[in-house]
């Protein structure tokens, strides 16, 4: 296999494709690790909710699991960006797989004390918001510049499919046959593994080198440079519009799962758990649209791709708001063409198959606008910056999913109150307004700049 010095630059005459990527041994062990800790994530994620919607058969409850998971990485990633460029990203990664296995571990002595649960969440994802920057920060060292699409691809891909079998599949089906504790022992013992994937590679020293701080002055000091990274986005519009893009790729994904287990109930007439069946076909969504950007991204302009984007969720988001009354309308009409088609047929005209097939358009959607951008990033940020502006992006995709999460939900009762049943459909129709005056807005400005046209990378790039 091929190995490449992290210090130096890669050979060139190597095709930019996937397969070349996975001839890096360094990539390949990351990427393991990566394979490792999203799927342990995201099977936990799918136990918890289990357990604290059964114990309270609450959806602020389940409101206030998923702000655990997202408000350490608000608090906490801008400052992990600063000590990843001061620290090995390698024992970074190493230290943080090991102490959320503890963690996770400990879920065992908590049983369904809903309190517990929130408070041990909130630490072990305080934990994560330390890991995902030196991950991160890692890949543009592994990889020169031409491969970083392929490795987004590969990575963003793996975050969609990971989702969508550990949330969809391996942790319901554990949950429901072996109960919650054999989730954590399980998940515990893989993320233990991630660390061993981890250890093999050599070490991604500190980008910056360290200097020592008086104990007086080392808040001053962390403040000073995170003023120093968001100054540095604000006047970097490549920059800028790639974290722009990504915080409202983030929001969507926020309001849809702090609105999902209301939506199943409320508006399917399934379970809260039910919303894994809903989350699995947008995550095979995305894991499709990112094939086809592995395949043909690199031929398209970026910017067109992001608007193609926003567009395609825009018109999701319109058609989940509005599926039920449509179908209910439409139903006596379709009912005798229904009884008369085979079962199969039928039963892809249902309201869960067209959500179904709502959802995997939003996956879709959602590629199109996260991997451009997130490439975009990868590629333009100074090794002097990059932790530092890794940890902003956290908390930027954080802060625009913390936001929604809480208003969301409170809209959506609010509006039960006056209009019964449909308080999720109307913060849905307002939500897609909102993103359709986005996307507008960002068709034009991108089209009059003419980077909807097939251009070099560095014209576009420059824009």
């Amino acid at each position: 296999m091929t190995h490449i010095d992290l210090s130096e630059e890669a050979p060139t005459g190597l095709p930019a494709g996937t397969g070349s990527v996975f001839r890096n041994r360094n990539f390949v062990l990351l990427w393991s690790a990566q394979v490792l800790s999203q799927l342990a994530s995201n099977m936990v994620l799918a136990a918890l909710m289990a357990v604290v919607v059964g114990a309270t058969q609450s959806n602020t409850a389940n409101a206030l699991l998923i702000l655990t998971f997202l408000a350490p990485a608000v608090v906490f990633s801008a400052l992990a960006g600063v000590l990843v460029e001061r620290s090995d990203a390698r024992l970074i990664m190493i230290a943080s797989n090991l102490a959320r296995a503890l963690g996770t571990a400990l879920f065992l002595f908590v049983g369904s004390h809903v309190l517990a649960i929130l408070v041990l969440n909130f630490a072990i994802s305080t934990v994560s918001a330390f890991f995902a920057p030196a991950e991160l920060t890692a890949i543009p060292r592994l990889l020169e510049r031409r491969h970083l699409m392929a490795a987004n691809s590969i990575f963003i891909l793996t975050v969609n499919a990971t989702f969508g079998i550990g949330f969809g599949v391996i942790g319901p089906l554990i949950l429901t046959t072996l109960g919650p504790e054999a989730v954590y022992v399980v998940v515990a013992a893989m993320l233990a593994l991630a660390s061993l994937a981890i250890l093999p590679l050599p070490s991604v020293k500190a980008e910056k080198a360290p200097t020592p701080l008086h104990a007086g002055r080392a808040l001053t000091h962390v403040v000073d440079e995170l003023r120093e990274g968001i100054a540095f986005v604000q006047r970097t519009p490549q920059i800028a519009w790639s974290l722009r893009y990504l915080g409202i790729g983030a929001s969507i994904i926020g309001v849809l799962g702090a609105l999902g287990p209301g939506f199943a109930t409320t508006i399917l007439g399934l379970r809260p758990a039910d919303i894994f069946f809903i989350m699995g076909p947008a995550g095979l969504g995305a894991v499709m649209g990112i094939l086809f950007l592995n395949s043909f991204g690199q031929y398209l302009p970026r910017r067109l791709l992001i608007d193609l984007g926003l567009v395609l969720t825009t018109a999701m988001l319109l058609a989940i708001a509005l599926v039920r009354p449509i179908v209910d309308v439409l139903s006596p009409a379709l009912q005798p063409i229904q009884e008369n088609l085979p079962a199969l047929l039928s039963a892809a005209l249902s309201l869960i198959a067209l959500v179904i097939a709502i959802a995997f358009g939003a996956g879709v959607a959602y590629a199109l606008i996260a991997i451009p951008a997130q490439t975009a990033l990868q590629e333009e940020l100074p090794v002097n910056v990059r932790g530092r502006i890794f940890g902003i992006l956290n908390t930027l995709l954080s802060v625009a999913s913390f936001f929604p999460v809480l208003a969301a939900p409170l809209v959506a009762d609010l509006v039960d109150i006056l209009l019964p049943g449909l308080g999720i459909p109307v913060v849905l129709l307002g939500l897609s307004v909102v993103l359709a005056w986005v996307a507008v807005a960002s068709w034009r400005q991108n089209a009059a700049a003419g980077l909807h046209r097939r251009q070099s990378r560095d014209a576009a790039d420059v824009s």
